[in-house]
């Protein structure tokens, strides 16, 4: 079963109420709990967030909507066959030099039929969302990123795929645009 960070919340609650009818009361599980649902960053995991399952091999990655091709999802491997590129950037999160792989942003929105001149919305599995025109997404040399430094991003470090600016691109400095678990683009208006 994949959870999704919406998720995490509720399946926290049902473990807790199931571990609270092993050993003591709902009350007793509920007291034991931390405060706050919220991961916070640690030294091993600076994004700060919960371990989540990976997709099945079969499950899309990506879904596209609202351009010419109607609603498209890809699996990983089906978004890597549009063709991947590698880019060193100043990673502005961790704030160290990370390698990303990945495929442009320009291949995905052809794949899914979305002119330069649509404005799109990025929205991300935790429901986060940024919009811009296409056209400025693909003046920044976007890269849907797949993998850092020849690894498979995880979920609990902004994968399994995360939009990506090479250094020095307009929205490379933009971190709102860094969407991170990337789940879908929809054509917000053309």
């Amino acid at each position: 079963m994949t959870l999704r960070r919406p998720l995490l919340a509720a399946a926290a609650a049902l473990v807790a109420l199931a571990l609270s009818a092993c050993s003591g009361s709902a009350v007793d599980a509920a007291s034991s709990a931390p405060a706050s649902a919220s991961p916070s960053a640690s030294e091993t995991n600076p994004y700060g967030a919960a371990v989540v399952d990976p997709l099945g091999a079969d499950e899309p990655v990506i879904t596209l909507s609202g351009g010419s091709a109607g609603r498209v999802g890809l699996t990983l491997a089906e978004l890597e066959a549009l063709g991947t590129t590698t880019v060193t950037v100043n990673e502005p999160f961790v704030k160290k030099v990370q390698t990303f792989t990945g495929v442009p942003l320009s291949a995905v929105l052809d794949r899914g039929g979305i002119a330069a001149t649509a404005t799109v919305d990025t929205i991300a599995l935790n429901d986060y969302e940024y919009s811009g025109p296409a056209s400025e997404f693909e003046a920044s040399d976007a890269i849907i990123a797949t993998q850092r430094d020849g690894q498979p991003i995880p979920y609990d470090q902004g994968g399994p795929i995360r939009l990506v600016y090479p250094d020095g691109t307009a929205l490379a400095g933009v971190l709102d645009a860094w969407n991170w678990s990337l789940a879908q683009i929809t054509v917000a208006s053309s």
